[in-house]
């Protein structure tokens, strides 16, 4: 039997007034307040002995604050406040936006009622319990890891208690006839032009007046009043207490709300009674959503969503945040070219939705019910997820979230529960839904296809399939429904041991998604997806522990952008411009490009775009539709055009670079480093015991014949390397979901063992000395073959046997030069283009191993002060020992110029990191791929290289001394 007492009091809200006939309208209740963590007395004998309890803040967890509840029993609140004297013959409501997760309520020691439901706003009328003009007290019984906990996973999912008063709770007050249950609808016509204003409401009558005169204004979004006909309305209550009230007016040509034009009108009610009145006030959207066939349509238009998934998480505040960081995530995600947030695994602050209605973000709100007879959830192992009394308690929290979010225009679809197993009490839901909101589509997150949580959702207007690999667009293209990926993409989080060592696995990630979203955005029947996830979900704990599933967002719990935060904004782009070369134009001829116009509302000359060659720079328009390609051309006024770059930016109508590349004119040189390379007209050789001297103008290699490496070169008697080179062949690998965190992370960066050189001969040809070296390792056998010449390098060629089985992520050679020689600097190919100067994948950059900059964490809940590209291990920052792929070349040097550049041939991957003996040392990978993270790994299948015994490597390093 399903045990969970739901109370009442779901469903209907009082409408928050602007300003009403009492006054002031609200008194906040945020702040300090009392607590105890073990209290075992009366809730209505707590009283002024609270004021001997520890203090807590308000919003915020108690977790996070340093107390502890036992499971089951409550952490108890309690505070004074003052009711203005003013507040009479009126209604007093107590709201609370998120309680979490059972709150039993008493005001002056007499109850006020209770609540069960995480994450869901609800209010108590306390109009009787209060003291005009007095000193009132409130105390909030909240009671740890309850079933509603249970259903919504919240505890297990945090990796700590959840639990407290997590966002805002005040008093506010209306007249005695007030306006309740506001449902405001804007429905089109067949052609999308003209709309209807519907407003729907309760008009609470608590003192039997006789009458009520309701008038609407309207505001267009540049604050002009609209002119609507008939609109003060009179309403005679017949001595009824509750009176429904229905009002319509039609509006000619409205200013439609989209993700790309976020209009917003102002709605103004004013209520005039007898008994008092008030002015209500509500932003609205004018748009229409449609399922139909396979796609979803916003006033009449398929859209495809572009999203992520967004849990609220702080690093110190848990899941408690403030307006600022609200703010803070939906801009970064609309800057980020995200469209839409699956609100994951539970509905949002309202202030959230409000910055998503005003700035053009899609919701996807998700009721707080996750894993109900899903294996993570070991509640259901000796439970049934069938049971039909849950079915009471699903309906009153999809009732609270629809009175509480259903007027913002933003949210197109209402998400009943995440991972679930599909019972009869879903069906039932899902009918509750098109009943009460004929105006959304509701989806359910199990499986849609295949054979895992599969269990028959084929009712729900929108389908839904979490982790569909590489191939899900293809399967879906012709679905019967439209089929949102609601989690895909999952960032690498489990692979820690490659992170930590490595992050440039981060930066991989981007070459794996803009192939999945490329995928997506072709395929109709594909709606779009949500990127799992948006935000690290990391908790640095007061003892000192760091939990959470792990650093699985694009931004970090800080708000700093990670690299798959640039990714994500470039396959997200609503512009595309396919060319990344181009031939110099005939004289008079513009440069002529290929531009592609994925808005799905915003024709491209809304937009501004921007072109610059060398220090000349211009402006041009273009008449594109959207969904459209077409011709860009670009008339730069420059004398001389061969071998520059052309930077083109293209800034969206909410004043959002949406897009930036560069583009290559004509014979563009890779290979101009900006140093010189030493050289001689012949090579001295000579051998002593088992060292090979190789002796330049002004440079030395020596080479040791017996280890079968170089042991160290030298340019004007200045040490640049210290040796190499070393085979290195890293497996792939990943990892559990552990949600302990540890700052011991063992690195993942090992040369081969075992080494055993079989041979060494040399021979000197003409103006190069030859060096064969035959060896064998643990894990390979084979030789090694370097090629010395006049000009200062060294070709460096590798053959190599495997001699175990391996999936491998890089393989290759491993130099060492000196701790001075710390400057690192690189050019090559990138994923994109054009990438910002903060980001590791960036085609050309310089880096140093720590410097001032650098951030090394010492323990858990530090707050790093710079980009996230300089925090730091001991094998350097994030941009410096990330791997370089693609490199056309990459050197280390010192202070005075003189060190070694790797020239390669835009294949090679190249990564340094400072080495046990505080050296630096740096991989020439002939190999490398994407991290191993389970979740994501099948997107690099393409590329994956597995080794067998016997399976051969080869590739080659070449090495060129330099100096300025």
């Amino acid at each position: 039997m399903f045990l969970l007492i739901a109370p009442s009091g779901y469903g209907q809200l009082a409408v928050v007034p602007r300003n009403s006939s009492v006054s002031p309208v609200k008194v906040d209740l945020n702040g300090r307040w009392n607590f105890n963590d073990s209290f075992s007395g009366k809730l209505a004998e707590v009283g002024n002995r609270a004021k001997r309890w520890p203090q807590i803040e308000v919003p915020g967890e108690w977790t996070m604050q340093g107390f502890e509840v036992e499971p089951g029993k409550a952490g108890v609140y309690s505070r004074s406040f003052a009711v203005p004297k003013t507040w009479t013959n009126c209604k007093i409501f107590l709201r609370c936006d998120a309680v979490f997760s059972k709150a039993d309520l008493f005001v002056n020691g007499q109850s006020a009622g209770s609540h069960t439901g995480p994450m869901v706003a609800f209010e108590k009328e306390v109009s009787s319990l209060l003291k005009r003009g007095k000193e009132n007290r409130l105390t909030i019984a909240v009671t740890a890891e309850t079933m509603a906990d249970t259903l919504m996973s919240g505890t297990q999912y945090a990796a700590h208690q959840l639990g407290g008063i997590l966002r805002k709770i005040y008093l506010y007050v209306v007249p005695e006839v007030y306006l309740a249950d506001l449902v405001v609808t804007t429905p089109l016509d067949q052609n999308y032009e003209h709309a209807d204003l519907a407003i729907n409401a309760t008009l609470k009558n608590a003192v039997a007046a006789e009458r009520a005169e309701v008038s609407v204004r309207l505001f267009a979004p540049n604050g002009q009043p609209i002119d609507l006909a008939n609109s003060r309305k009179t309403f005679k209550s017949n001595g009824e207490k509750e009176l429904p009230i229905s009002l319509s007016f039609s509006v000619a040509k409205p200013k439609k709300w989209d993700a790309e034009h976020p209009n917003l009108y102002r709605l103004e009610l004013d209520v005039l009674t007898d008994a008092g009145n008030e002015t209500i006030e509500k932003k609205i959207g004018f748009r229409q959503i449609e399922v139909v066939g396979n796609q979803l349509f916003v006033n009449g238009t398929p859209i495809k969503m572009k999203g992520v998934n967004r849990h609220e998480v702080h690093p110190l505040r848990g899941r408690s945040l403030t307006p600022e960081l609200w703010k803070q995530d939906a801009e970064l995600f609309k800057q980020g070219n995200v469209n839409y947030i699956r609100t994951s695994h539970y509905p949002p602050a309202e202030e959230f939705i409000a910055l998503c209605d005003s700035l053009g973000l899609y919701v996807e709100l998700e009721n707080p019910i996750c894993w109900v007879g899903h294996g993570a959830n070991e509640h259901w192992k000796t439970n049934d997820p069938k049971d039909p009394t849950m079915y009471r308690y699903f309906e009153q929290i999809a009732r609270a979230d629809l009175a509480f979010f259903r007027n913002h225009p933003s949210i197109l679809i209402w998400s009943m529960a995440n991972e679930s197993m599909w019972t009869e009490n879903w069906s039932r839901l899902a009918d509750f839904y098109a009943q009460q909101d004929p105006t959304r589509p509701a989806t359910f997150h199990d499986q849609a296809y295949g054979g895992f949580n599969n269990y028959g959702s084929t009712k729900m207007p929108v389908a839904n399939m979490h982790y569909p690999g590489p191939n899900g667009p293809q399967v879906v293209e012709d679905f019967k429904r439209p089929i949102l990926f609601g989690e895909y993409a999952h960032l690498n989080t489990y692979n820690r041991e490659e992170i930590v060592t490595d992050p440039g696995v981060r930066d991989a990630w981007g070459r794996g998604f803009r192939k999945m979203w490329e995928g997506m955005y072709k395929s109709r029947g594909c709606l779009g997806g949500a990127i799992w996830s948006g935000i690290d979900d990391v908790f640095y704990l007061p003892d000192g522990r760091a939990v959470g599933y792990g650093e699985w967002g694009p931004i970090d719990g800080w708000r700093r952008e990670k690299p798959e935060y640039y990714h994500m904004k470039k396959s997200y782009s609503p512009v595309k411009i396919h060319n990344q070369h181009v031939e110099v134009p005939e004289k008079g001829q513009p440069i002529r490009l290929q531009i592609e116009n994925r808005f799905d509302f915003t024709n491209l000359s809304e937009c501004r775009i921007s072109w610059q060659v060398g220090n000349k720079l211009g402006t041009v328009s273009m008449d594109l539709p959207p969904q459209k390609t077409g011709i860009l051309d670009i008339w730069p006024t420059n004398t001389q055009l061969d071998g520059e770059i052309m930077t083109v930016r293209v800034v969206s109508p909410q004043n959002i670079e949406v897009e930036a590349c560069a583009i290559e004119i004509g014979q563009v040189k890779r290979d101009d480093f900006p140093f010189q390379k030493v050289s001689a007209r012949r090579l001295a050789v000579s051998q002593e015991d088992d060292r090979l001297q190789i002796v330049g103008d002004g440079f030395e290699w020596e080479f040791g014949l017996k280890e079968g490496v170089i042991n160290g070169a030298q340019i004007n008697h200045e040490k640049v390397l210290n040796g190499g080179a070393e085979l290195m062949m890293l497996e792939l690998r990943t990892g559990p979901c552990n949600t302990e965190h540890s700052l011991e992370i063992p690195l993942h960066n090992s040369l081969c063992t075992g080494k055993k050189v079989q041979d060494v001969s040399w021979e000197q040809v003409n103006d190069t000395v030859k060096v064969k070296v035959l060896l064998n390792y643990t894990m390979a056998e084979g030789q090694i073959n370097y090629a010395f010449t006049a000009g200062g390098d060294v070709v460096v060629d590798y053959q190599m046997k495997a001699t175990i089985k391996m999936n491998p992520r890089q393989w290759g050679l491993v130099f060492s030069v000196p701790e001075s020689s710390k400057n690192l600097q690189w050019y090559r190919k990138g994923l994109w283009s054009w990438y910002p100067e903060n980001h590791i994948g960036r085609t050309n950059g310089e880096a140093v191993p720590f410097g001032d900059k650098a951030f090394r964490i010492e323990s858990f809940g530090q707050k790093p002060v710079n980009d996230w590209r300089f925090d730091a291990i001991s094998l350097g920052t994030n941009d410096f020992r990330a791997t370089r792929e693609n490199i056309y070349w990459a050197a280390l040097s010192n202070a005075d110029g003189y060190g070694v550049t790797v020239v390669g041939d835009g294949q090679q991957a190249f990564r340094a990191f400072v080495d046990a003996n505080e050296n630096i040392s740096f991989l020439v990978a002939g190999y490398s791929t994407g991290g191993g993270d389970m979740f994501f790994s099948g997107h690099y299948n393409d590329e994956r290289k597995p080794l067998e015994e016997g399976s051969v490597i080869k590739s080659f390093v070449k090495l060129q001394l330099v100096k300025k």
